[in-house]
């Protein structure tokens, strides 16, 4: 050993920088979030002022045939507490309503409502909006391109496919 002791890894100054700066991770975050921030203004801007950045994990999991408030914070990846209060604030704006779920007396069934059916239409709107706007940066083949990619990585179970099991699946397909 010549006394060096650091780790040749260790990334350090700007290449640290660089790496903090470049990683897919935040690269994704960031565009995730500058996305979610321009659809929301679009909503915003199309007459839904009431709403927040915390309001599009309703949004994201409101379902015409209906879904107890488990199932939206399962696929919001929140508590159900948090779901709980985010649906109570869409019912107070008539946008969502309760029905006994048939299967199980405990539990409730969110429907959305007609005005609810408008703000689902309207959130489709902007986010289609919020899509373009990084087409116009990017361009419509990259874009497409884009979508096919992430997509591709969802598809394949990104969580749960890191090793031996992603590589396999690829083989497959």
């Amino acid at each position: 050993m010549d006394g060096d002791t650091h780790d040749p890894g260790m990334l350090r100054g700007d290449d640290l920088e660089h790496f903090r700066q470049r990683n897919l991770g935040r690269l994704l975050d960031e565009v995730h979030m500058a996305f979610d921030r321009r659809a929301l203004q679009y909503l915003r801007d199309s007459g839904y002022p009431m709403l927040n950045a915390a309001h599009t994990h309703v949004l994201r999991t409101m379902r015409f045939e209906g879904a107890t408030i488990t199932d939206m914070a399962v696929r919001a990846g929140i508590s159900k507490q948090a779901m709980s209060k985010l649906v109570a604030s869409f019912e107070e704006h008539g946008f969502v309503c309760f029905v006994a779920d048939p299967d199980d007396a405990r539990s409730r069934i969110v429907t959305v409502t007609e005005a609810g059916g408008v703000l689902l239409a309207m959130g489709i709107r902007a986010l289609k909006r919020a899509e373009a706007d990084i087409g116009a940066v990017i361009g419509s083949d990259r874009l497409d391109m884009l979508v096919d990619l992430l997509s591709l990585a969802r598809d394949a179970g990104i969580d749960s496919a890191i090793g031996q099991g992603a590589a396999h699946r690829r083989r497959r397909s």
